[in-house]
């Protein structure tokens, strides 16, 4: 009875929501639809991207004959939106701040049977992975020198999808495989010491194995069970992006946020995106309440979601359970500490959450907080928030103290005005300059931010010698903004932790990826 009331739960957060109010918020976003794209398109003429700087003949040519065509759409329908606004508004005020898509193919069924029988054996190697893809209206992704936004929300899904094997000829006993052989070695890692670790294996049994593993970059995510998404700003481009996704993700959260005239004016929601290949039985969003500058325009907060794994093979009645929250914390904050007030109440609904959603007798495999922090470990201007109670209830893999990183650990933030340059265009590329000191300072944001502010983080200048050398120090290229944090209650085994290229010129953010076993499965 207990599972049944569980699943009918499960089953009513993933019901397409019907309803007069529904069925007219589709309706309305339908009809202001070409309001948007001319106002997007007709603003995006005049705001001019770093590349776009080096062709000002052409840029000026699209300004004259395109501006009058766009101006005529966004006047043509200008009483459609002074009408449907409102009633937009109205209706995102009183609706849920979340929504939940379930899409389900023969593909989807049986990678499900598949994860199934590994929890079911123990062996499981679970994956997550979190990206900042700046899929924005035109008018705000120019803004960060990024266009396209539906090429780009569309692509990125292909890559993803890609890199998750779906377009690759195997069959089910190869995965089978593949996931069996990965895991036992990951176990026997644990048990005898992994093969490249410093010292022999004596000295590695007395050694958790993430103490001697060192992350990578890599050109493609690993196999992930889970995949966090931040700035999906755009509701009509993140249709492309969940088409892409569902096949191989069939359970998604999108369209996260509180729209209210005191939280983001009814402006954009929180961006946040949450797909993953397990039933999702508990979801919640709450936006924060501290933020400033362009912060009183967006629905910045916390996405929560309960995952259910399976059952415990003692017990049935027992579930096994994960949580993943999803952030995108303040940026450009200024001398205001406000992003150690959001993490404030980011540790309060994480606790306040879990105790809502979990039962008696379920078992907590882990617990994982992902997202775009806007804060790096080594810069001044971040030593609040690097020091954070935060990290002593979720460790980060990447870190060694507050304010200082692993050594073979780099940042995930792209310099703007070099994140097209030629040597970065492809995933191959992106991974030779990241791996490369030199290169990785020219192209990435260095972590010795004094200020949060545009001009120092965006426009901010390589460092270089009276020669044009670049000047080499501990913190260049290293401002590691993009986390993946983990519960210290529910401790985990790192298998691997990656830093993806696989999105190279579609983003400004390096993707991270994590792999894990949990020692409560066994």
């Amino acid at each position: 009875m207990k599972k049944e009331v569980e699943d009918k739960t499960a089953k009513m957060l993933f019901t397409p929501e019907s309803g007069l109010a529904h069925h007219c918020l589709l309706i309305s976003r339908c009809l202001l639809y070409p309001s948007y794209v001319s106002f997007n398109c007709l603003l995006s003429l005049y705001i001019t991207t770093f590349q776009e700087e080096k062709t000002p003949n052409y840029v000026l040519l699209k300004k004259i004959f395109l501006t009058p065509v766009y101006a005529a759409f966004f006047v043509l329908f200008l009483p459609i939106m002074l009408v449907f606004l409102p009633i937009r508004c109205a209706l995102l005020y009183v609706r849920r701040p979340f929504m939940c898509s379930q899409h389900h193919t023969p593909y989807t069924d049986w990678q499900t049977q598949v994860l199934k029988n590994a929890i079911d054996k123990g062996f499981h190697k679970f994956g997550v992975a979190t990206a900042n893809l700046c899929l924005m209206p035109e008018l705000a992704s120019k803004m960060n020198h990024l266009t396209n936004v539906s090429y780009r929300a569309r692509k990125i899904g292909e890559k993803i999808i890609t890199s998750q094997f779906f377009d690759r000829e195997w069959e089910k006993e190869e995965l089978a495989m593949k996931m069996y052989s990965s895991n036992i070695e990951a176990k026997s890692c644990r048990e005898n010491g992994p093969i490249g670790c410093a010292g022999d294996n004596t000295e590695n049994q007395q050694k958790p194995v993430d103490q001697c593993l060192e992350g990578d970059v890599s050109t493609d995510f690993p196999v992930v069970d889970v995949f966090a998404i931040q700035e999906a700003w755009s509701s009509y481009q993140n249709k492309l992006l969940i088409q892409q996704l569902q096949k191989i993700f069939p359970y998604i959260v999108h369209d996260a946020g509180v729209h209210a005239f005191r939280n983001n004016a009814f402006f954009l929601n929180s961006g946040l995106l949450i797909a993953s290949k397990h039933p999702i039985s508990a979801v919640d969003f709450k936006a924060y309440t501290c933020f400033v500058k362009h912060g009183k325009l967006l629905s910045n907060g916390l996405l929560m979601t309960q995952l259910l794994l399976g059952s415990s093979k003692t017990n049935n009645r027992n579930r096994y359970i994960g949580y993943v929250f999803n952030t995108h914390l303040q940026s450009y904050q200024g001398k205001d500490q406000i992003i150690p007030k959001q993490l404030d109440e980011m540790l309060d609904w994480i606790k306040q959450f879990k105790a809502e959603n979990t039962k008696f007798g379920d078992i907590e495999l882990f617990c994982l907080v992902c997202g775009d922090f806007n804060f790096d470990n080594f810069s001044p201007a971040d030593r609040e928030s690097s020091q954070h109670p935060l990290f002593t209830e979720f460790s980060d893999f990447c870190r060694v103290q507050a304010n200082l990183d692993k050594s073979w650990t780099v940042g995930t933030e792209l310099r703007p005005e070099f994140m097209h340059d030629n040597i970065v265009s492809t995933p191959e590329g992106l991974k030779t300059v990241l791996e490369d000191q030199a290169l990785r300072q020219c192209h990435l944001v260095d972590a010795d931010i004094v200020e949060h502010c545009k001009e120092a983080i965006v426009t901010g200048t390589v460092k270089k010698d009276a020669q044009g050398n670049v000047l080499i120090f501990p913190e260049g290229g290293r401002r590691r903004i993009d986390y993946i944090l983990s519960g210290r209650s529910s401790p985990l085994n790192v298998a691997g932790y990656h830093f993806v290229t696989k999105l190279a010129t579609l983003t400004d953010h390096i993707p991270v990826a994590m792999e894990f076993t949990c020692p409560k499965l066994h």
